[in-house]
């Protein structure tokens, strides 16, 4: 019997591009990365409620006929309420960040890789960083909203802080096909913009402001459904797996299948969403 598809919510600063290197690993060019067909809104702007082109399903099928072998997707595009699960059967899985660290974090990015970047009172009026990582589950950001359609669609949620945890949790609860072997990819070198903001008091009520419900969410998480996934594994057994798999947590990464999807995705996937971003263009 064939596997539900696994869809990555990739949401910002939590450890997702490592996590991407697994799916590579394990998949090889079975692995598509959604690239949005649409360019994302420019710093400030309104429209989507995500400044990420977010995928819907007329998206999400014209993909599909470009990866007609396609087992797992991810990306930041991908939300719980892309709704996937309306075309074929899907398993989540996401990854949240301490809201006040991550948005941050998402902040001190922002300031390095976006051209004309918002000021700090400019990122605090935009509606895109707001309750971010419960946009992905729910709409409208709403907290309670959010954690009821992670139990309604069986969400596998970890945690960054508990990021190897959380990997060998996923693969034995929700996607036991993965092999957990990663590659730590884009984590931020010099960190001085984000431990400035949240060692000023002023600055770090600033952006706790903006993450008032997502608190609730990641609290939800980190105290019940985490532990809940712990005890499903088994927490001798989970304890005895993570001292393993710490001692060499890239053992048995697949460096092809991992060539094979990045070829795939600059020869293939990119330049097709490209074209079709310039016909929209014109």
């Amino acid at each position: 019997m064939t596997r539900p598809l696994l869809a990555f919510l990739h949401i910002a600063k939590t450890g997702g591009r490592s996590v991407e290197t697994m799916l590579r690993s394990s998949y090889g060019v079975s692995y598509c990365h959604a690239i949005p067909w649409r360019p994302p809104l420019r710093p400030g702007e309104a429209g989507r409620p995500l400044a990420i082109a977010t995928y819907d399903l007329d998206d999400f099928r014209r993909l599909r006929r470009l990866c007609p072998f396609m087992q797992a997707i991810g990306g930041h595009a991908v939300t719980l309420w892309s709704g996937l699960h309306d075309v074929r059967p899907v398993r989540y899985f996401a990854f949240l960040r301490e809201p006040v660290a991550r948005m941050a974090s998402h902040y001190q990015f922002h300031r390095a890789t976006v051209p004309g970047p918002l000021d700090l009172d400019g990122w605090c009026r935009w509606h895109e960083p707001r309750e971010l990582q419960a946009k992905y589950f729910s709409r409208d950001g709403d907290p309670q909203a959010a954690i009821a359609a992670i139990e309604r669609h069986g969400v596998f949620v970890g945690l960054l802080e508990r990021f190897d945890e959380s990997l060998l949790l996923l693969c034995r609860l929700a996607a036991p096909e993965l092999n957990p072997a990663y590659r730590r990819e884009n984590t931020a070198g010099a960190n001085d913009l984000a431990r400035q903001l949240l060692a000023e008091p002023a600055t770090r009520a600033r952006l706790a402001a903006l993450v008032e419900g997502e608190q609730e969410l990641y609290a939800w998480v980190r105290d019940e459904l985490f532990p809940r996934q712990v005890e499903a594994y088994g927490a001798v057994a989970l304890a005895a797996d993570l001292a393993r798999f710490r001692a060499d947590p890239s053992r048995g990464f697949n460096a092809r299948n991992d060539l094979l999807h990045r070829a795939y995705q600059r020869l293939w996937l990119g330049p097709a969403v490209g074209r079709v971003r310039r016909r929209q263009a014109g």
